[in-house]
């Protein structure tokens, strides 16, 4: 029997910021060309050192009063767009902001939350492009059809007031076919109204650690995921961004790709650790190791996965050890 069959092939991330880690302060193409990103003079700027040796200073306009630590920056290796995030003030003021640097061309400041009265902080960026290929048609005589999107994601906390303990968000942004983000068709999400529900919490209300989403890329998936928490469930989530193909309404037969968000994995709770300082390793099955700098040289870290989530576990740093194979040697935990 002659049917149609639509069947999904593959959906490939082409990952900038490596294979477990969201941007940072710092993030290296594929081809050799190394970003960083600080706070000269209140303004940001942007220091690409290109692979070819020479260096370039890009300062991103209308970037006054941004947060040091909260600094991100990636790039869509296909159109070359960078792309920086910051948060702009602190407290009841805070902002979450975002420029694009698009062929010599600075797009933005685009300020993503924080501009109707609530407060937006410890924002986190990962750029990713997904690429679907669907085989679909007669079985006889299939015809391959490949969508390809680059897109901006990123999660902070916002808060309504100073009482209010808040809630963790998602957007994202599709860039075009030249790297322009299309900011008319940002998708925002409350993430805290997708968590199951869980054991209520009633000892975390200051657990300021809460309030730090981290994005992070599946090796085994190659999709994004996002690992979160809020204040009434005693649980760390993960949500995985699936690209999926939709009908685009405004253009008759043309298809795009949306982001959709499942939940993945539960983890138990632990309130103190310290995920603003974090950095994550990620396995297959979602094996997650997060690490930081701890006191007296030590490397600290844990190890989570559906189990549960580990006691904190120290390596020492000193002659038999260093820091990069201390931190090489926990990475290494979850092969």
């Amino acid at each position: 029997m002659r049917g149609v069959r639509a069947m999904l092939i593959a959906a490939i991330v082409l990952g900038i910021a490596g294979v477990a880690g969201a941007a940072g302060p710092m993030t290296l193409t594929r081809d050799g060309d190394l970003y960083s990103v600080a706070s000269v003079d209140n303004q940001v700027v942007v220091t690409a050192r290109y692979a070819d040796g020479t260096v370039e200073e890009l300062f991103v306009p209308q970037s006054a009063a941004a947060v040091d630590d909260s600094l991100q920056v990636d790039v869509d290796e296909v159109t070359g767009s960078l792309i920086v995030l910051w948060q702009k003030l602190s407290g009841m003021d805070a902002k979450v902001r975002l420029a694009a640097f698009v062929d010599g061309t600075w797009i933005g400041p685009r300020t993503l939350a924080g501009h109707d009265g609530t407060a937006a902080q410890n924002p986190q960026l990962l750029v990713h492009r997904a690429r679907t290929v669907l085989v679909e048609g007669p079985d006889g005589d299939p015809v391959k059809t490949v969508i390809e999107t680059a897109f901006i994601h990123a999660v902070w906390w916002s808060k309504q007031s100073e009482e209010d303990t808040g809630s963790a968000y998602y957007a994202s942004v599709p860039l075009d076919a030249d790297g322009t983000p299309l900011f008319s068709q940002i998708s925002e999400t409350v993430l805290s109204d997708l968590l199951p529900y869980g054991a209520a919490c009633f000892d975390i209300e200051s657990a300021e650690a809460l309030e730090q989403p981290k994005l992070f890329i599946d090796p085994q998936s190659g999709n994004p995921h996002v690992f979160l928490t809020d204040y009434e469930g005693c649980a760390f989530q993960i949500m995985e961004l699936l690209p999926e193909v939709v009908e685009d309404i405004e253009f008759e037969k043309r298809r795009r790709q949306i982001i959709i968000l499942r939940h993945a994995q539960t983890v138990t709770i632990r309130s103190n650790l310290p995920l603003r300082a974090s950095k994550f390793a990620v396995g297959h099955g979602l094996v997650i190791v997060a690490y930081w700098d701890g006191e007296d040289s030590r490397v600290e870290y844990v190890h989570m996965d559906r189990t549960g989530i580990s006691e904190t576990k120290t390596l020492a740093v000193g002659e038999t050890l260093s820091h990069e194979q201390a931190t090489e040697l926990i990475r290494g935990l979850t092969n």
